[in-house]
């Protein structure tokens, strides 16, 4: 499965999203993941499960459904930070860079009050300029890829002018661990008019065009618009609108002691709640509640929630297009073999089909594939049928009608 990774400069509150991310509340439960690197970690995506629209009890495996929400963990990369000129060696260098490779989307941390320099360095709320925090991440990665290429042009242009290999090729092969296609690269060489014939008369210029459109194609961002907290957010965030960026407003600390509170039994929130309860007053201190306080006036009072879900969300749904699908074994009684109603949900793709949902779930149930069966609607549907949000689907494979 694709993964989103969270990039930023230092001080933006990007180690503050992935730990509120990552720290799932007691309710959601812990999910039997194999060893996480130490640079990912575990979140959930929240979404209406089906069981409210089918109006059944379910029995959750791979995921939690908590009062009719579906809870569905998913994994993230946590990369370094960065700075201008990491591509050089400044700060951590090409260290963030090489994380990067891994993410398919990135969510790119700005802090939306200006309250940080160039460098990460503190200053005044509204000295700061959240546009550059997220033109330093679009910058440094299209200079890394600018440089992979440059310093093998020669050679590569030698293949592709001698007529030994295309350029598309060669370029696809020099960037195939950025997992890019040779029909990416096709349409953006033909986009930005450059010969794919001659690339000795492209100038570094042109090839940094080129990556630059590359990475933007590759690996889309969200911006997350941190530190809402804070009334010089809101003009920031207005100039990462109007720039043209998907922008959702977040509090990183507001969602982290929220998260923390929750797991300690001393307030009611789940992550995506547009409001939070306090379970005993009593039990609270005077720092607790007038933390708790400044939250509801200063987060969820103007914005209405936290924004960290509806985050995660948007990256993994909307960027990397993910769409949740039900399998199960019996389409009349909606179970498993186990007769655990509505036991899984899986993340496929848009555009995926049956057979892709059934080489998901076994090798051999892909292999042995026949037809589905939408459960929701009680018909059969075949190999070319395109899965739906929140379709319940049952395999029907050639060993099972034998």
């Amino acid at each position: 499965m694709e993964l989103a990774g969270i990039v930023g400069k230092a001080n933006v509150g990007k180690s503050t999203l992935f730990s509120s991310m990552t720290l799932a509340p007691v309710e959601i439960g812990n999910y039997p993941f194999t060893t996480i690197k130490p640079n990912r970690g575990v979140t959930y995506l929240r979404i209406n499960c089906v069981c409210r629209e089918l109006n059944v009890k379910d029995n959750p495996r791979n995921s939690r459904c908590i009062d009719g929400d579906r809870f569905i963990p998913i994994e993230l990369i946590d990369c370094p930070g960065i700075i201008r000129g990491a591509h050089k060696g400044r700060g951590l260098g090409l260290k963030f860079l090489d994380e990067i490779r891994q993410a398919s989307a990135l969510i790119v941390v700005v802090d939306a009050a200006g309250a940080t320099d160039f460098d990460g360095n503190p200053v005044e709320p509204g000295l700061g300029e959240p546009l550059e925090d997220v033109k330093i991440v679009e910058e440094e990665i299209s200079h890394w890829v600018t440089d992979i290429l440059y310093m093998d042009w020669s050679r590569i242009c030698r293949i592709v002018e001698n007529r030994f290999g295309e350029l598309e090729e060669e370029l696809g092969k020099k960037l195939s661990g950025l997992g890019v296609e040779v029909g990416s690269i096709r349409e953006i060489i033909r986009e930005l008019e450059l010969n794919p014939h001659r690339p000795s008369q492209w100038g570094r210029e042109n090839i940094y065009s080129f990556s630059s459109m590359l990475i933007k194609r590759e690996k889309p961002i969200i911006v997350a618009a941190n530190k809402i907290d804070m009334k010089e957010a809101r003009k920031g965030i207005e100039k990462l609108k109007s720039a043209g960026y998907n922008v959702i407003p977040v509090s990183a600390e507001a969602e982290r002691i929220l998260r923390l509170a929750s797991e300690r039994g001393l307030i009611k929130y789940l992550p995506g709640d547009r409001e939070f309860k306090i379970i005993d007053d009593s039990k609270l201190t005077d720092a607790q509640k007038k933390a708790l306080e400044k939250i509801y006036e200063s987060v969820f009072k103007p914005w209405g929630s936290t924004g960290v879900q509806e985050l995660v969300n948007t990256a993994y749904f909307n960027l990397l297009g993910y769409v949740p699908v039900y399998p199960v074994e019996d389409p009349e009684k909606l179970t498993d073999h186990d007769g655990n109603v509505l036991p899984d949900v899986y993340l496929v793709r848009k555009g995926s089909k049956p057979r892709d949902l059934a080489y998901k779930i076994h090798t051999d149930l892909g292999k042995t594939f026949l037809y589905a069966i939408d459960a929701k609607k009680k018909i059969r549907v075949g190999e070319e049928y395109e899965l739906r949000w929140g379709d319940v689907i049952s395999i029907v494979s050639a060993a099972k009608e034998a």
